[in-house]
């Protein structure tokens, strides 16, 4: 767990950008840092889905029509990358089939569907860094560090030096991922009939 002023320290510390006593100082570094950091968050939130940001919740339905979709719901406010929209009975199991399509009148997102009473599994808008797990605190350090060292630098292979270590960070979360969720499988029933 850390706090936001020791992630940006760790993002200095990657490149040897010097450090900061906290995220309101004045100096340059720091003002480049906070411009940069929301989007960092964003986008390493979007790049995979952190179980620590994961949630699910029931949509609200509106009274929008849309050809092909029988059912349009409101795109949660806390969303940042969708992970799937399936009905109640489906939150067990991961469906090969996910078919939604999102759109927007111009003010809001919504999303469009032929499930009825749709949930949504998505990745959170999540701020709290108290919440970030050891990995995501990583992988955002070094995509804030390489936003922001060419600027401190002015050494754009250094940059893109962070950028690969960011990319080498998710890859290294996907695969922790993949083997902590490597589990049995349980084929139906009906499946298993099939088959002898």
């Amino acid at each position: 767990m850390s706090s936001k002023t020791e992630i940006w320290n760790m993002a200095l510390a990657n490149f040897g950008g010097g450090s900061i006593t906290n995220t309101t100082d004045t100096t340059e570094t720091a003002r480049l840092l906070n411009t940069k950091y929301d989007n960092c968050v964003r986008t390493v939130l979007r790049d995979f889905p952190w179980a620590f940001a994961r949630s699910i919740k029931q949509l609200t339905a509106v009274t929008i029509t849309l050809p092909n979709y029988n059912y349009v719901y409101t795109y949660p406010t806390d969303c940042e990358k969708i992970l799937r929209v399936c009905d109640e009975g489906d939150l067990e199991i991961m469906p090969y089939r996910n078919e939604y399509k999102l759109f927007t009148d111009g003010n809001l997102q919504y999303i469009a569907s032929n499930i009825e009473n749709a949930y949504i599994e998505y990745t959170m808008y999540v701020t709290t860094t108290t919440l970030y797990d050891s990995a995501f605190t990583k992988a955002l350090s070094y995509l804030l560090a390489s936003e922001v060292a060419q600027s401190a630098t002015g050494n754009n292979d250094l940059s893109n030096m962070m950028l690969q270590k960011y990319q080498l960070s998710i890859a290294q979360a996907k695969l922790n991922s993949a083997s902590e969720d490597n589990m049995p499988f349980e084929f139906p029933d009906s499946f298993t009939r099939g088959r002898r």
